[in-house]
């Protein structure tokens, strides 16, 4: 049978230069996990008269949620007799409410804490407008007991007390039922903090792989940024991971170092992490930045991780994507530091299409200049969005017969989109590197270098980050190892850094 492929990160079909032409026998009624370019998809085959087999994503949801049900304390449920009498109160703010009133020497309490079969990792989160809150933790007895680590605001998490950060303290490892102290050792002003919760945590001994939970991949994202960001991780239809109680999604405020683990279910098609400085608006939406993959068993029922790094949309943050597996676990990365990569932005984006986006300045690419309604009035449409055309009508001339861009013009070539792209990756790959006149080439050296109009957003992309995705048919021809499209299998962990340069 002839499969069908969509990309679900781009809407856009996907071509068979990716697969090759693939013919499948006893798969009527399966899903099958594919995966090409700057998407990855779930091609289903179906017998005549059959009803394709259905996993429910809100299922597979609550199915992830159960693995960290536990994990969380909340700050709130301090014990009287454990805390310093008159010390703190609750009261609103964070996840719930929060604690404030703690000071210097005074401590909060919190009796019976369950660290399972062994914890070594505490993610804490608290904020406060002002640095230099230090408190120790303690297991059993503050002084006496196990000092498991000391919490340490090193910068102001914002401007008000409601601004919170998570940071993560490596901790001895420590399994049984215990009660818990957080002892104010030191203040920036008043109290320390504002206390939201704490999370326990498991990082496998080693620091890098959590023991797995059946069903699930943990997903590691790290923020390295000289910044906070909040991130929020989501499959298909924007269908968050993880919901409070009136079904909003939960943003995970991490500041510069902290790290959060998600545990996403094994099948998870067109994951996505996004990343926001500041907390999406009905005027102001979008993220700062993504990280793409998907999740899911190969045709032995091994477990894989596909994924890729792109910028088909917008640059906003250096990005790297890491795997823990048996085999073709590659790293994907844009290793520039923050500050480079944001002052590329500044002084060189293409077009000076520099956007205020998730609470930063983006590079928009032209695919979504030249096709989103919100930019129709900007007046330099007229030259981004035509500038491929003589090159369209040269592609059409030269190969009858194959190229045949019908209606097609700049805008469809930016988003490799029908009505005739949709067709084949090569004209589109030609076109938008000024590679008509050898459209199949692998000299990588060659590319947006022959005098040609092309596609300037993706050379300035591959010039800021290498073997990225530029525009959605960047892996064509393969051979030319232009985009890293990676699958690894056996695939045990996902990682996701933001700014892995600092």
């Amino acid at each position: 049978m002839r499969f069908s492929y969509f990309r679900l990160f781009q809407g856009e079909a996907m071509s068979d230069d990716f697969f090759g032409n693939f013919s499948f026998a006893g798969m009527e009624g399966r899903s099958l996990l594919l995966a090409s370019g700057a998407g990855l998809m779930l091609a289903t085959a179906l017998g005549c008269g059959q009803m394709p087999e259905t996993n429910s994503h809100e299922e597979l949801v609550r199915k992830a949620q159960t693995a960290i049900v536990g994990n969380r304390i909340q700050a709130e449920g301090w014990n009287s007799s454990l805390t310093t009498a008159g010390a703190v109160f609750n009261e609103g703010g964070g996840d719930g409410q929060s604690v404030a009133g703690l000071q210097v020497n005074e401590v909060i309490g919190y009796s019976g804490v369950n660290f399972g079969s062994g914890v070594n990792q505490i993610q804490v989160r608290v904020g406060a407008p002002y640095a230099g809150g230090k408190a120790e933790i303690w297991a059993d007895a503050v002084g006496s007991g196990t000092k498991l680590g000391t919490v340490a605001i090193s910068a102001a998490t914002g401007s008000d007390w409601n601004a919170f950060t998570t940071l993560t303290l490596t901790t001895p490892t420590i399994s049984g039922t215990h009660n818990l102290f957080f002892k104010g050792v030191a203040t920036g002003g008043d109290w320390l903090f504002k206390f939201d919760y704490f999370e326990l945590h498991n990082t496998g001994g080693g620091g890098t792989t959590p023991p797995p939970t059946s069903g699930t991949v943990p997903v590691v994202v790290t923020n390295k940024c000289p910044f906070a960001l909040n991130v929020v991780l989501s499959g298909v239809g924007d269908i968050p991971l993880e919901k409070d109680s009136a079904g909003n999604r939960i943003f995970r405020n991490l500041g510069t170092g902290g790290s959060y683990t998600y545990y996403a279910p094994s099948n998870y098609p067109s994951g996505r992490v996004s990343a926001y400085r500041t907390l999406p608006s009905p005027s102001s939406p979008r993220e700062l930045e993504k990280a793409e993959f998907t999740l899911g068993p190969d045709g032995n029922g091994v477990q894989n991780i596909y994924y890729n790094l792109t910028y088909v949309d917008h640059v906003g943050l250096p990005m790297q994507i890491s795997t823990v597996g048996n085999n073709g676990c590659n790293m994907a990365q844009c290793n520039k530091s923050y500050s480079a990569l944001s002052s590329a932005i500044a002084n060189a984006c293409p077009d000076g299409l520099r956007y205020n986006m998730g609470g930063g300045t983006i590079c928009l690419a032209p695919r979504s200049f030249c096709l989103d309604g919100e930019y129709a009035s900007d007046p330099r449409r007229g030259s981004v969005c035509n500038r491929l055309d003589s090159e369209i009508a040269r592609c059409a001339s030269k190969y009858p017969g194959q190229c045949n861009p019908g209606t097609a013009k700049t805008p469809q070539v930016y988003a490799c989109s029908a009505p005739f792209f949709d067709q084949s990756a090569k004209w589109c790959s030609a076109i938008t590197r000024g590679m008509v006149d050898n459209p199949d080439s692998t000299n990588v050296a060659q590319y947006y270098n022959t005098g040609k109009p092309y596609n300037q957003y993706a050379k300035w992309v591959h010039d800021q980050c290498g073997a990225v995705y530029g525009f959605a048919y960047d892996d064509y021809p393969m051979a030319a190892n232009q985009a890293g499209f990676y699958t690894c299998n056996g695939g045990r962990q996902l990682n996701v850094t933001f700014c892995p340069a600092g």
